[in-house]
């Protein structure tokens, strides 16, 4: 039993009180709610992890196993054919797992069942019920990233050491496209409408931020006018900068390019996780 400062133990609506506040930290919130949801994905694992990872894997069997057998003696950027695909479909499998979480994952919560209602009558915050989300879609990103590295790693493409990164780069664009993901859910008023951003913005993000082939100019010779254009626009794409630091883990390099995709991906994570939570606010709350 504790005791007060003399010694004497505390009355019990203190001892309650102290309880209540340790588990009512931070801390403890983002840890319920990411533990919520991890509770309620596991109850049907099987269905929900199979897309995640069977996914890229039929891209990457499809395209890179496929394509390698033409081109057995060229590098991309580096790289074999089937480990700079490998490389580019592990960020793009994270972004694929954040972005749908919260999109229509997070909708049928907002709208239908009322998870969102029920989180927020208790102590939690809308900042802790959202940021716990984007925990559990960072966590989702690394496990699958590792995933698919590892089964990729039975085609025989070959790792680096430095490959034990891989989960973080996975993290950071699962939390990165399920911020954006919210942001989209804010404004949309029925579930048909996420066809518009998924095929619109997600798919070209998928196929021209370098993750089947090079996009850079660095990598293709002497820039141009138009190339610069081109260079630009892959620069400005949010999964180009997590396809080039998973590849740089392939790789086995850094350069300053490498920081300076660190540091965009950041601010994007950034940027995305405050006007997410600005905006689902406005939505939740009125």
């Amino acid at each position: 039993m504790k005791s007060g400062s003399g010694g004497a133990p505390l009355p019990e609506f203190m001892r309650v009180e102290q309880a209540c506040a340790l588990r009512t930290g931070l801390f403890w919130s983002l840890y319920g709610v990411w533990y919520r949801h991890v509770k309620v994905y596991c109850r049907t694992l099987i269905a929900n992890a199979m897309p995640p990872v069977l996914e890229p894997l039929f891209f990457f069997t499809a395209v890179a196993v496929g394509l390698s057998t033409y081109m057995r003696d060229g590098l991309f950027d580096g790289l074999p054919y089937t480990a700079f695909v490998a490389s580019g479909i592990l960020a793009s499998s994270s972004m694929f797992t954040g972005v749908f979480e919260t999109t229509y994952a997070a909708f049928v919560r907002l709208t239908w069942q009322k998870t969102y209602d029920a989180m927020l009558s208790t102590h939690l915050r809308v900042h802790e019920v959202f940021t716990g989300e984007f925990l559990f879609c960072g966590t989702k990103g690394a496990v699958f990233s590792a995933v698919v590295m590892l089964v990729t790693m039975l085609f025989g493409v070959k790792i680096t050491p430095w490959c034990v990164l891989v989960p973080v780069v996975g993290f950071a664009t699962a939390y990165l496209f399920g911020a954006i993901g919210l942001i989209v859910t804010s404004y949309v008023k029925m579930i048909n409408n996420f066809t518009f951003f998924t095929t619109g913005v997600i798919t070209p993000l998928f196929f021209f931020s370098g993750t089947f082939f090079p996009v850079f100019s660095g990598t293709l010779g002497p820039p141009t006018s138009v190339r610069g254009v081109v260079d630009l626009l892959w620069f400005v794409l949010p999964l180009s900068h997590s396809v080039e630091l998973s590849r740089a883990l392939y790789k086995a390099q850094a350069d300053w390019m490498t920081l300076a995709h660190v540091g965009m991906l950041l601010l994007y994570v950034v940027v995305a996780h405050w006007l997410a939570l600005r905006r689902i606010r406005t939505r939740v709350l009125g």
